[in-house]
Parts: structure tokens; C-alpha cells; sequence
């Protein structure tokens, strides 16, 4: 039997017809590359969703030490100059982990262009995770960015009582995030830190709405302080619309658990 071709010298039979096909190395390469596109990303999407919740966290420890209720925050009465130098550097900080979490979300992306295990759907809640998770980072820095405009240079109250709540949430996404491995052991813990979230935004809701009464209704003596408590409210607005992203993050974490996995 005389030797035939497949292709353009892809592939040859031995002479005889014995044995399979030969692969020449091109063919073998094009093939493992077609086959990798269908292989499942899930582990690369694990690594990349623990990265972006431990910046979330250091994000929201950065926002506790701004907190007079934190042990490392800075004393009201340290010169303005100090004050100014320590909120200056968690800005700074806050802005490079801005930067950190931007990178992984856009490598979550790339790893869902090029994952075709998955449907459309599946993607789309992968992507809106991804996205409210980097949200919370992203207003951490811009309430701590409203806070360097005050003139008063002093860390208001209403950021020391939700400093805590949106610490507290951080921690138990990245603890959902962690359960995500290993889903059908971790299927309570997963709900509970999901409860919990929720727990802490209805928390957040009360303590938005109470600053926004005291800032409405209380009588301003100085006129110069009513830029400052127009910045403070838009503050506020933003640490609370943190905890929103934060509920919206335990509402996508419950969905892969009901889906029972990403």
C-alpha cells in the first residue's frame, strides 16, 4: 500500500497501514490548543476571586485605621500637619490597592473571553461579582479621597462607626470566597457568611440613615461648614453604598451555591 496523505502532511499512515495516524508536531500543537479552550478555568477563577477579596480587606483595614474607634488610628489631637501626613499615606495606599484589584478584575475577564466551558449566564455572574467586589475597594478610596478635602482635617464619626461594619463585611466575603473550593463541605458556612453580610447592610442602612438626619436637621452656626457637611454626606453616601456592593456580592455568593459552584 503505497503511503497517503491527510491534509497538507498533517498526518500519514505508516507504510502497510500499521499503527494509527502519525501526528506531525504542528497538528499536535494546533490540536492541544483547540482542546485547551474547553478545558474548565475554575481554579485560575479561585485564585484570581481570594486575591481580590484580600484586597477588599486591606482596603477596609486601611478605612479602619482612620476609625476613632481603632487602635491605630490617629489621635484627634495630633497636629493638623500629622493628621494630614497619615491620611495622605492611606490615601496613597488605598490608590495602589485600587490599582492591584483593577489588574486581577481584568484578568478575571480574560480568563471568561477565553473560558468555553461556560454559558453566557454563568459569565455574566462571574463578571457582576467581580465587578461589585472591585466597587468596594474602589469607594473605600473615594470616601477616603472626600475625607483629604475636609478643612478640619478631623476623621468624622459617622467613618468611625461604619469603618467597623464594612471591615467586618470584607472579612466574611473573603471567608465565602474560601468556601467556593471546597462547596459541598462549606455549603453552611458559605450561607452563614452570606446572613451575616446582609446582617451588617441592614446595620449600615441604620447608621446611613441617622447621619443623614443629624446632617439635615442640625443648625449650621458657621457658614464655612456647610461645604464640609455636604462633603460629609457624600461621604456617607459612599460607605454606604460600599455595604450595598457588599449585599450584592453575599446575593451572587449564595447564587453559586445554589448553582453548586461557579
Amino acid at each position: 500500500m503505497k503511503r497517503s496523505k491527510v491534509g497538507s502532511g498533517c498526518a500519514t499512515l505508516k507504510k502497510g497501514g500499521e499503527g494509527p495516524p502519525h501526528l506531525t508536531p504542528f497538528l499536535f500543537t494546533s490540536v492541544f490548543h483547540k482542546m485547551a479552550m474547553f478545558l474548565p478555568h475554575t481554579k485560575k477563577f479561585f485564585d484570581l476571586f481570594e486575591d481580590l477579596a484580600d484586597k477588599a480587606v486591606e482596603a477596609s483595614q486601611l478605612l479602619l485605621e482612620l476609625s476613632a474607634d481603632s487602635p491605630s488610628a490617629v489621635p484627634i489631637s495630633l497636629s493638623p500637619d500629622l493628621r494630614s501626613s497619615n491620611l495622605m499615606r492611606i490615601r496613597s495606599q488605598l490608590r495602589t490597592l485600587e490599582n492591584e484589584a483593577d489588574s486581577i478584575v481584568h484578568q478575571i475577564i480574560h480568563e471568561l473571553f477565553f473560558d468555553h466551558t461556560r454559558v453566557t449566564e454563568e459569565k455574566g455572574d462571574i463578571r457582576y461579582f467581580a465587578h461589585n467586589l472591585d466597587n468596594v475597594i474602589d469607594n473605600v478610596e473615594k470616601a477616603v479621597a472626600r475625607l483629604a478635602f475636609t478643612p478640619r482635617l478631623t476623621i468624622p464619626e459617622s467613618v468611625s462607626e461604619f469603618a467597623p461594619v464594612i471591615h467586618e463585611a470584607a472579612q466574611e466575603i473573603k471567608k465565602a470566597v474560601g468556601c467556593l473550593r471546597e462547596l459541598r463541605r462549606e455549603e453552611m458556612t458559605l450561607q452563614n457568611c452570606c446572613i451575616r453580610i446582609n446582617e451588617l447592610e441592614n446595620k449600615a442602612d441604620k447608621i446611613n440613615r441617622r447621619w443623614l438626619k443629624i446632617l439635615m436637621t442640625t443648625p449650621v452656626e458657621d457658614p464655612n461648614e456647610v461645604l464640609e457637611r455636604l462633603l460629609l454626606k457624600e461621604v456617607v453616601g459612599i460607605l454606604e453604598n460600599t455595604m450595598d456592593n457588599c449585599e450584592d456580592i453575599a446575593n451572587i455568593l449564595e447564587t453559586f451555591g445554589l448553582k453548586g459552584g461557579i
